[in-house]
């Protein structure tokens, strides 16, 4: 294909050529001046017109050598909580000039960090940016950067949403997807990285080209090597004081002192102002006198390498002081969860009026969303070292603790995936509750022990969740740290303790970390054997454990024997309804379907079904489970016209008890995709395919271990056609 400079000289030279010998020909046959011109110009214009079209014409490009696939989802306005404008915001022209002119300098990637001390209101210049951005149509993630974990469940949360995360990545992996959509975005994109603590936590997120803008928030000038600085100080006196009038409506005079004895440091600002609206409205100088009245030194420790700015914690613990009993209580719990803020669903509507006391007062900030509660950093540390002071502490723990464990153990296991988001974020709960529990003082350590043993509690609901949901990636790391807390708070072999190593066993199967698993389950049985005796249920139970991880690594041969010595010993020591005997007859009748034995497996499904309608009512979903494993026994047996039959009557059942996305609904509707192709329904069998795999990818993402077995079977299937 011709370059396009070689197709304009082309169009340029060979009409005037042509007109040049046109012109020598009528002079050479002594035609007139003006026939010569009529001659000359049709010449040219002729073949000159087209060439001219022809040489205009775009080199056709087959797109750059990377291209970016294109996104399986749209790209979501707003991922995570942005704050909302508070009262009285003051812009900071200059700030915000100098925000805009950083993005606006080049086209192509770009970092900046706001940087300056706390409470200075880095956060809130960043989220006017975001606001501003989300206004124009550009995109904004807001990710909680204060700690490696809060890190990486935000940009976790950020991979998911965008379609990009699998469950087996890792968090370097999820990172480097993010970056690398990040980079490949050919439109504008805000990431907004709150409260950074370490310039190597965020390296490997940060593009190097593309369209992304990346907006930093922290107290660090280290991050100088990775962001252009801009530097945050306290309000100008002229802010400071064109704040309380904004927000206070009216001078009597004592502004520009109260300014200057805060530090015209915008939190101070904020907490005073709202002591000063009240009720009861109080004066600048009523104010100053409480203020200066509240015995800091006593009060609060100064905590070493990072003194409070003069005159913020008086105002902090003067308004907490000001606040009905239950709002203090309200605000000691959100003190001691996580940074990332506390959603409403987990607080409750009981929580409303201390919610709206606490942030009349700008002792707390909501979302734009006005879902999520944010307490501020100062008021934290405030509230906590007050706590500890007052020996308190264990009982702030204590009652978060309760309210997560309420939380975690409300959620069905049927409703399990669709609480994913409630349940990640009350890890992250119990993660910051776990680290204030190893921060209290050694000598309070009794004390603390039932606020400890709750937050052992809550995660490990939070691991047999996740547990549930097959994802042993997340599993497995919160199961473990369970174990870990309850040796160091009850003993290695107490029973709880012995029931997290039980759970984190399952977390390894479904990690992939099989034969792990089963030397696990073999630890956790010998211990409960030894601990509570052969026949007590936990002990049946691990053993039955041990035997079915043997049929999950492909040896359900091996399996088979084993499981008939563990139902025999359970039916020999157990009520006949006992859920454990139920379950170890469940994993004896899959494995002997998977051993080889499908005929042996229907009868021993049949059995169970029997039992369980004469147990449960007919709406229990486990039955229905059950029921789709006959169903596939009866393919596995050859008798596939009869698994179809079935299939179709428990899918039906399903959709209607569950719902058509719930995942039991599309395991059974896969098997009777198989079933159709087993019966030579082969278009029937696509459909059903295809139906799924659309599905299982909404619902629990393109790389999720079922959506992924789904989709192979599909393009088996689809291959067989094309061979057939």
């Amino acid at each position: 294909m011709l370059p396009r400079w070689l197709k304009v000289v082309i169009a340029a030279l060979l009409p005037s050529t042509a007109g040049i010998l046109a012109w020598w020909i009528c002079v050479a046959h002594g035609l007139g001046l003006d026939t010569t011109g009529i001659v000359v110009g049709l010449v040219v214009l002729l073949p000159g017109t087209p060439l001219a079209i022809w040489a205009g014409q775009p080199v056709p490009s087959a797109g750059p050598p990377h291209a970016p696939k294109s996104d399986p989802r749209p790209v979501p306005a707003v991922i995570g909580d942005v704050p909302r404008e508070p009262k009285a915001f003051q812009p900071r022209p200059d700030l915000s000039e100098r925000i805009d002119e950083l993005f606006s300098a080049s086209r192509m990637a770009a970092v900046g960090a706001l940087v300056g001390g706390r409470g200075v209101g880095k956060t809130q210049l960043a989220a006017a940016y975001a606001r501003r951005c989300i206004e124009q149509g550009i995109p904004v993630a807001l990710l909680h950067a204060e700690t490696a974990e809060q890190l990486h469940g935000s940009v976790d949360q950020m991979a998911a949403e965008l379609g990009l995360r699998s469950d087996v990545d890792d968090s370097a992996t999820v990172a480097r997807k993010v970056r690398g959509w990040l980079q490949e975005r050919r439109e504008p994109y805000l990431v907004m990285m709150d409260n950074a603590t370490d310039p190597d936590l965020l390296a490997p997120l940060l593009p190097s080209h593309g369209r992304a803008r990346v907006l930093i928030t922290t107290n660090d000038h280290s991050f100088e090597r990775l962001a252009t600085l801009v530097p945050v100080e306290q309000f100008t006196e002229a802010e400071a004081v064109d704040y309380l009038r904004a927000r206070v409506s009216g001078d009597d005079g004592g502004f520009r002192s109260l300014a200057e004895e805060l530090d015209r440091l915008p939190l101070a600002l904020g907490i005073a102002a709202a002591a000063l609206v009240g009720p009861p409205r109080l004066s600048c100088e009523s104010y100053l006198q409480r203020l200066h009245a509240t015995p800091i030194e006593v009060l609060l420790a100064r905590p070493r390498g990072e003194p409070y700015p003069t005159g913020v914690a008086q105002a902090i613990l003067l308004s907490v002081g000001q606040t009905s009993p239950a709002t203090a209580h309200l605000l000691g719990e959100l003190s001691v969860l996580s940074t990332s803020g506390a959603g409403f669903d987990l607080l409750g509507p009981q929580a409303e009026t201390a919610l709206a006391e606490l942030g009349a007062r700008s002792l707390v900030t909501f979302s734009r969303s006005d879902t999520t509660a944010f307490v501020h950093r100062l008021v934290r540390r405030a509230v906590r070292d007050q706590a500890g002071r007052d020996r308190t502490l264990s009982e702030m723990i204590e009652t978060a603790a309760q309210r997560l464990c309420a939380a975690v153990e409300d959620i069905s296991d049927q409703d399990t995936w669709r609480k994913f988001p409630t349940i990640m974020a009350a890890a992250e709960h119990a993660t910051a509750l776990w680290e204030a529990v190893e921060q209290v003082p050694e000598e309070e350590s009794a004390q603390l022990r039932p606020a400890a043993r709750l937050v052992l509690r809550a995660r490990h609901g939070v691991a047999s969740h996740l547990v549930y949901l097959n994802d042993g990636g997340r599993a497995v790391p919160i199961a473990e740290a369970v174990v870990r807390g309850r040796e160091q708070l009850l003993g290695a072999e107490h029973p709880d303790t012995l029931t997290a190593r039980h759970t984190l066993a399952h977390a390894f199967e479904y990690a992939g970390q099989v034969m792990q698993a089963a030397g696990l389950y073999q630890r956790v049985a010998d211990e409960r054997s030894r601990i509570l005796g052969d026949d007590h249920p936990d002990t049946l139970w691990s053993r039955a454990s041990v035997a079915f991880s043997y049929t999950m690594a492909g040896r359900a041969a091996e399996a088979v024997p084993l499981l008939d010595r563990v139902v025999a010993d359970q039916e020999r020591a157990l009520e006949p309804d006992h859920p454990t005997l139920l379950a170890a007859r469940f994993f004896q009748a899959y494995t002997n379907v998977e051993g080889g034995r499908p005929e042996r497996g229907i009868r021993l499904f049949q059995q169970l079904i029997a039992d369980h309608e004469r147990i449960f009512d007919g709406d229990y979903p486990d039955t229905w489970v059950v029921r789709g494993q006959l169903a596939r026994a009866y393919k596995a047996a050859d008798r596939a016209d009869e698994a179809v039959q079935l299939y179709e009557h428990v899918a039906g059942h399903q959709a209607r008890l569950l719902g058509a996305d719930h995942p039991d609904t599309l395991i059974t509707r896969h098997g009777l995709a198989a079933a159709y192709e087993a019966v030579g329904r082969t278009t029937h069998a696509l459909a059903e395919y295809a139906w799924v795999v659309n599905r299982f990818e909404a619902v629990m993402g393109p790389e999720q271990t079922l959506t992924k077995t789904a989709r192979d079977d599909l393009e088996r299937a689809r291959r067989n056609l094309r061979q057939g």
